[in-house]
Parts: structure tokens; C-alpha cells; sequence
């Protein structure tokens, strides 16, 4: 039986295809050891003991386990190469490159002993659903990020400041809503600037008429 099931699935997935069926299901761990106390077992929430685990299986070194840590948050979207080439286009040009002010503060915390952590919560564009009922999405947006942006400053209950990075007139307004809903802590606003406008040619705010402008003769 074991036979006749293998060589059905060669003839479905291909020759070699019993080699889907080789799955790795261990891995080896991170060397070195938590910095686990007697009072930490005894006193500090689950959470905070199982991060431990989670940080060091993200790469983090476990001898650094103990640094103050900043949550950086975020309107970025797409996915872009470091030579800027795009993988995944985002909604736009607006949130597009905000990780590299991401990757900045992230880097100058490290050097300085911090412990940053990232979180991302994208926005849309409503020149992009101008003429559709994506536009009914736009405003909600707003209080609807803020929201999440502040469950996810929640959610790293460990986290002793907070960076806020975003553009737009509905990605900036939302951070800054969730930054100064959170009053208890020590938060930095970063605007991610504009678009520098072409040499040549219309910027994106008079782009988005050339419909109505050629409607219009």
C-alpha cells in the first residue's frame, strides 16, 4: 500500500515527489541560558518568562536578554529590497519607505544597549480608491489603526518607550491617537516626510484630477 501511495504521487506531483514527504521536524536550539532567578520563576507573569524563549528563538543574543526595550511601530507597506526595488508594491508611496526610519532607530537603539521590537499596522490610500467604496474606509481607518496600535503597545507588556513612525493624513493621525493614549509611557512621533515632487511631470496630489481635467477638456 505504502508503495502504490508513493508512486501515485509521483505520477501527481512529479518525479522526486516522495521527497515533499522528508519533512524537517526538529531544529536545533540557541546556545547559552536564559537569566532566569529564583524571584523571576516565583514572581513575574508567565509571559514575561515564556518572551525569554521567544526573543532568543527570533536570533536575540541571551546574554542581552535584560536591556530596556522600545516597541517601534509603523504604517509600513509593501515589501522593498535594500536597493529599493520592489518585491511587494504597498498601497503608497507614502508608507513605502518608512522602515528605513524604522531600521535607523532600530540600529541606534541596539548600539546604545536597547532591545527594539517592531510592530506594523499599514494604511490605505484614498487617492488610490478615489471613484470607489473603498473611499467609505478611509476616515474609519483612523480610529481603527490607533486601536490596534495601542493593543499592540499592550500586547509587549515588557516595553519601556515607544517610537511611532508614520506619513499620511490618516497613518500619522492614528499613531499620534495611539501615542497619546498611552500616557504612562515615554513615546517619540517620527513623520516620514513627503515625496519629493518630479523634476518633470505632475506631483501625486495634481495627478489624481487627470481624469476630471480631460472629462473637462
Amino acid at each position: 500500500m505504502v508503495d502504490a501511495a508513493a508512486e501515485n504521487l509521483d505520477l501527481l506531483l512529479g518525479t522526486g515527489a516522495n521527497a515533499l514527504l522528508d519533512v524537517q521536524t526538529h531544529a536545533p536550539g540557541r546556545q547559552g541560558a536564559l537569566p532566569l532567578t529564583a524571584e523571576m520563576l516565583r514572581e513575574a507573569p508567565s509571559g514575561d518568562l515564556f518572551a525569554l524563549s521567544q526573543n532568543v528563538g527570533m536570533g536575540w543574543d541571551p546574554e542581552e536578554l535584560t536591556r530596556t526595550q522600545v516597541l517601534i511601530l509603523s504604517t509600513q507597506g509593501g515589501i522593498r529590497a535594500e536597493d529599493g526595488t520592489p518585491i511587494a508594491l504597498g498601497y503608497h508611496t507614502g508608507h513605502w519607505e518608512v522602515g528605513l526610519l524604522m531600521r535607523a532607530a532600530a540600529e541606534e537603539l541596539r548600539s546604545r544597549g536597547g532591545m527594539p521590537f517592531a510592530g506594523y499596522v499599514t494604511d490605505p490610500c484614498d487617492g488610490r480608491t478615489q471613484g470607489t467604496e473603498g473611499m467609505l474606509d478611509s476616515l474609519p481607518y483612523r480610529n481603527d489603526a490607533a486601536i490596534v496600535f495601542r493593543r499592540l503597545i499592550r500586547s509587549l507588556p515588557t516595553r519601556q518607550g515607544v517610537i511611532g513612525v508614520a506619513t499620511c493624513d490618516k497613518g500619522l493621525p492614528a499613531m499620534l491617537m495611539a501615542l497619546a493614549g498611552t500616557p504612562d509611557l515615554p513615546c517619540v512621533l517620527v513623520p516620514g516626510g513627503v515625496t519629493l515632487p518630479p523634476s518633470h511631470g505632475e506631483d501625486a496630489g495634481k495627478i489624481q484630477t487627470i481624469g476630471a481635467r480631460f472629462a473637462q477638456g
